[in-house]
C-alpha cells in the first residue's frame, strides 16, 4: 500500500483547515455554503480512507485460503501488506468516527425531542434565549426573559435572524458539520468556522431587513451580556458563535454581494472538493467490494 492511497484525505484535510483557518473574503452565505462541501468531502475520504485500509489490514491477519477463495479478499490483497502501526491506526479513526457518530446522533434525537415536545424548556427561563427550530411543527421559540429584557425594534431583529436560519435551511448545515466533525474531529475547527458563518449570514439578513445594522449588533451584544448562549451542535441560538466577531463586523460595511466572486470560490472549491473524492481509488474499490 503505498502513499498515493492517503493523498485524497490529505489533501482535503489541509484545504479543510485552510479554509477554516480565517473568514473568507466572501458574502457569509457564499462562505457557509463553501465551508460545508469542504466539511462533507473530508470526512467521506477520511472515511474511505480508513475502511479501506482498516480491511487490508485485517484481511492479512486472517488465513490465507479463506482469503483467497473470496472475491473481496482477492481485491484487498492487491494492495499490499499494510503495516501493523498504519492499520491499527486506521482502526483507532475508524472507532473514534463511529463513536462520534453514534454521539452525534444520539444528542441530536435527545436534543430535538426535548425542544420539540417540552418547548417551555425554553419559552419559560428567565435567561434571554432565541432558538431557530426547524421542522414542520418548529418555529422560533423566545424565552420569558428575551421578551422582557428587549424593546420592540430589537425582538424584531432576533426574529428576523431566526427566521433566517429556518428560511434557509441552516440546520442541515449544522447537521453536515457536526457529523463531519464527529467522522474525522479535525474538522471541529472547520465545524466552529462554519457555525460563526451560518450566524454572520442570519445576522446580515436580519441587518437589510431592519435596515439598521448598529441595531443587529446591539442586540446581539446585549443579549450576549445577559446570559451565556445555549450550547448545541444543531440548533441555532441567537447570541452563539464568536460574538465579538460578529458585532464588529456589523459595525463595519455590509459584505459585498458580488454575484461572481462567491458563486466563482464555491464552484471552485466544490470542484476541487469532489474531483479529489472522487479520485479516491478506495471509492471505487469499495463499490467494486459492494458488488462482488
Amino acid at each position: 500500500m503505498s502513499w498515493l492511497t492517503f493523498a485524497p484525505a490529505m489533501l482535503l484535510t489541509a484545504l479543510s483547515l485552510a479554509l477554516g483557518w480565517r473568514p473568507l473574503p466572501v458574502h457569509p452565505s457564499w462562505s457557509a455554503r463553501i465551508l460545508a462541501i469542504s466539511a462533507v468531502s473530508t470526512a467521506l475520504a477520511v472515511l474511505s480512507t480508513t475502511l479501506l485500509v482498516s480491511a487490508a489490514y485485517i484481511v492479512r491477519l486472517l488465513p490465507a485460503d479463506s482469503v483467497l477463495a473470496s472475491g473481496r479478499g482477492r481485491l484487498l490483497l492487491e494492495h499490499g501488506p499494510v503495516p501493523a502501526n498504519v492499520g491499527l491506526m486506521a482502526l483507532l479513526v475508524l472507532a473514534v468516527g463511529l463513536f462520534g457518530i453514534i454521539r452525534v446522533s444520539v444528542g441530536w434525537w435527545k436534543d430535538t425531542r426535548v425542544v420539540r415536545t417540552d418547548s417551555t424548556s425554553i419559552t419559560g427561563q428567565e435567561r434571554p434565549i432565541a432558538v431557530a427550530v426547524p421542522g414542520h411543527h418548529g418555529g422560533v421559540l423566545v424565552s420569558r426573559g428575551m421578551m422582557r429584557m428587549l424593546s420592540r425594534e430589537e425582538l424584531q431583529v432576533v426574529f428576523r435572524h431566526e427566521h433566517s436560519h429556518l428560511r434557509h435551511g441552516h440546520h442541515v448545515y449544522t447537521v453536515l458539520g457536526a457529523f463531519s466533525a464527529a467522522v474525522f474531529p479535525p474538522l471541529n475547527s472547520l465545524h466552529s468556522s462554519l457555525r460563526l458563518a451560518l450566524e454572520r449570514w442570519a445576522d446580515e439578513d436580519a441587518a437589510a431587513a431592519t435596515g439598521d445594522r448598529e441595531l443587529v449588533a446591539q442586540t446581539i451584544a446585549r443579549v450576549a451580556l445577559a446570559a451565556p448562549a445555549l450550547r448545541s451542535a444543531w440548533h441555532l441560538a441567537f447570541a452563539q458563535s464568536p460574538v465579538v466577531h460578529r458585532v464588529e463586523a456589523l459595525l463595519g460595511d455590509a459584505p459585498s454581494g458580488n454575484r461572481v466572486a462567491g458563486p466563482a470560490l464555491l464552484g471552485g472549491t466544490g470542484v476541487a472538493s469532489g474531483g479529489i473524492a472522487s479520485s479516491c481509488v478506495q471509492l471505487h474499490h469499495l463499490f467494486a467490494l459492494l458488488l462482488i
